[in-house]
């Protein structure tokens, strides 16, 4: 269930893995193994029951992870091109 959203930041290791930080300077609070953990990244257009965006949010800069246990975790880009990339970065790696 979608709570809010929040403001984190995130660390894309070379293993593949996403850490999801309070801040820079924090220890991860969660980490997915996009390779063995992600079973898919649907975009924004693809997400038919996506919760109201923050103000300025857009459609095309959200994308959400796809877990197992019928978990997801929806991210929010500053922009259209980080959200492509981090889609075609974890395309790449499969």
């Amino acid at each position: 269930m979608f709570k809010q959203w929040k403001e984190k930041y995130l660390v894309l290791t070379m293993e593949g893995s996403l850490m999801v930080c309070r801040d820079a300077e924090s220890p991860p609070d969660q980490v997915v193994s996009l390779q063995t953990n992600c079973e898919a990244i649907v975009e924004g257009r693809e997400i038919l029951d996506l919760p109201k965006l923050p103000p300025g949010g857009r459609r095309d800069c959200c994308f959400a992870l796809i877990l197992p246990q019928n978990k997801f975790l929806l991210l929010l880009t500053d922009n259209p091109d980080d959200c492509k990339w981090v889609y075609h970065t974890h395309m790449n790696t499969l």
